[in-house]
Parts: structure tokens; sequence; C-alpha cells
């Protein structure tokens, strides 16, 4: 029954993009027009041909475990206007409020920030055979175990002692499908051990990766960076209460005039920062920027941040990494 409603879909008619928004928009629907509806958003959101393979693997989560391959790889320089445009949508959308899990749900950055600092691309070299002892295997659990707690807060990847470091490659590959192939046991008879090596799926995410990069190339010439065009002159608002504004204001205040245009520098080696933090911002480098408004609050990540203009980019930092020049 399933395998059917999968070729169904797979067999409807194709959409132009009027069709299907009318068809969205519809409440009282025929037999077939769902299944062109679901062919005609899947054509969308992976832009190669529907197949029943595709539509099961959608129905098991694989955007979003595709999605942040393609942010951790290809598409990473478009992740941070991808995130601000979330951003700005829900605010559009909720009247200048967010709903703070809706908000969390659709920031990725943190996330594949987490992964490029974990090193979890290292496990993607193909012929490249991977043992549990192997000291750079030992070393990427100890530093999974020492930060388990945010591994679980921010990809929901629970970590234990108990691990072993492929069991815990594994789990953290899942996150974008992937995993290491078992390829057999090496050594001597006394002290044999398990051998993997990762195999690249033939699953066409290299094409949809490359559908993907051409939009956000195409997107990225036709429109500036929209980090440099969102106006944060008040903070994000998630529906909890906090003590902070619970409007905009079309006029800026002189608190908002206060910060635009403050010279600002990222401080590196704060005490009150676990290295593992410190690792996380080291990338971004030290800098003088120019703050671009009034500090706003992330609830992603619980904490206060302000969009500063640095030489190469216009880009959302933590108040509390930020010093007065």
């Amino acid at each position: 029954m399933y395998t059917a409603e999968c070729q169904a879909i797979a067999n409807s008619d194709e959409l132009s993009g009027a069709e299907l928004k009318k068809l969205q928009d519809k409440r009282a629907k025929t037999k077939t027009e769902p299944h062109q509806q679901r062919k005609a958003e899947l054509s969308r959101r992976y832009e190669i041909d529907v197949t029943p393979d595709l539509v099961e693997k959608d129905d098991d989560g694989w955007y979003p475990q595709l999605r942040m391959h393609y942010y951790l790889t290809l598409g990473r320089e478009f992740l941070t206007t991808r995130d601000a445009k979330r951003a700005k949508a829900q605010l559009e959308a909720g009247e200048n409020s967010i709903w703070k899990p809706d908000f969390n749900k659709g920031q990725l950055l943190s996330a594949v920030l987490l992964l490029e600092n974990l090193n979890l691309l290292q496990f993607l070299t193909p012929d490249v055979q991977l043992r549990g002892s192997d000291e750079r295997m030992v070393e990427f659990k100890a530093l999974t175990v020492q930060h388990r707690h945010v591994i679980k807060n921010y990809l929901n990847v629970s970590i234990s002692e108990k691990h072993t470091p492929i069991a815990i490659a594994q789990k953290l590959l899942a996150k974008i499908d992937l995993r290491l192939d078992y390829v057999g046991r090496l050594g001597k008879r006394e002290n044999r051990e398990c051998v993997y090596q990762f195999v690249a799926p033939d699953d066409q995410r290299d094409s949809i990766f490359g559908q993907w990069l051409n939009r956000d190339e195409a997107s990225n010439c036709d429109s500036v960076s929209v980090s440099n065009n969102i106006s944060t002159t008040t903070p994000v608002i998630d529906t909890q209460s906090q003590d902070i504004p619970q409007t905009f204001t079309p006029v800026e205040s002189p608190t908002v005039q206060g910060w635009k245009g403050l010279k600002l520098k990222m401080r590196q080696g704060l005490d009150s920062v676990e290295q593992f933090y410190q690792q996380l911002i080291s990338q971004l480098g030290e800098a003088v920027g120019v703050a671009d408004g009034e500090p706003y609050w992330n609830g992603y990540l619980n904490q206060w941040q302000v969009w500063v203009k640095f030489a190469d980019e216009c880009r959302s930092v933590v108040c509390d990494w930020l010093a007065a020049v």
C-alpha cells in the first residue's frame, strides 16, 4: 500500500508554480491532487526528478540530514545569509515576534559550527581505514565526551563514555545521513580490532548539492546580502516573558542611535568562556567592526547579539565577545 502511494506521487503530473500555490490554498482536493502537490513540493525541495525512492527517503527525514551536509560543505558560505533570511521571514510572519521553538528549529549555524569544530569531515576520506585505537579516534572520543552536553543541546545526540570512538562517529555522521562501513577485523588473534572506512553513497546527493549551489549563487548575485540589509533596531522577541521591549518602533530610539556606528573589537581568550567555545570564537578572528543596530535576543543561543559590519561582511556577534574601541 505504501509502495503504491510513493509510486502514485512520482507518477503525478507536473505543476507550475502558480498551479502549486493554488493547490496549496485549496481545501477540498480530489483524490489525485494531494499526490500532485506532494510531487511539486518535493521537486522544488530537492530539484531533481521525483522517484518513489525519493518520496520514501523524504518521509524518513532525509531533507534535514541532506541540508546539514550541504551547509557543512559546499554551501557553507551561504549559511549566514540563509539563517538571516529565516529569522527575517519569521519576524514578518509573527508581526515582529518569534516563537522560540520555531526560531531554534530554523537556525543551523550553531550546529554546523559544532560539527566543524568536532572535525566530523575527517571521517569522509575514502579508502582510509579507521580503528577505535587510532590516536585521532581516541582524541575524537575524548573531545566529544568532554562536550557531550553541548552536543546534546545543539545536535540532540547523546554521547557516553561507554560508547566506542567508532560508535560516536556513527552517531554524528547519522546527522548528515552518512556512515562508516565495516570492512573486517585486523590484527593478531588476541588483539583483533574492527576496521571501518567511508564509502561515498550513491544517492544523488551530489546532483542535489549542485542544484542547490547554483540556486544559492544565483540568489547571491541577484540581490544584496540579506545580512547587510536586516535592520536589527530592536531585539528578536520570543514569546516567553523577558525584561526586554515587546514591540518594534519605526523610529530609531536614542539607544539605537547610540549603538549604531559604535566601533567594536572582538575579544579573544575570555576567562569566562570554556576552551571549546574559544575554539568556536577563534575562527572569526580578532577584528574591529562597526555596530549596525542595537543588540537583540537570540533565543537559540540564549545570548544577546548585535549585527556588526566587519571589513569582509556583516555578521551577528555575541555581545559578551565584544569590547568598545
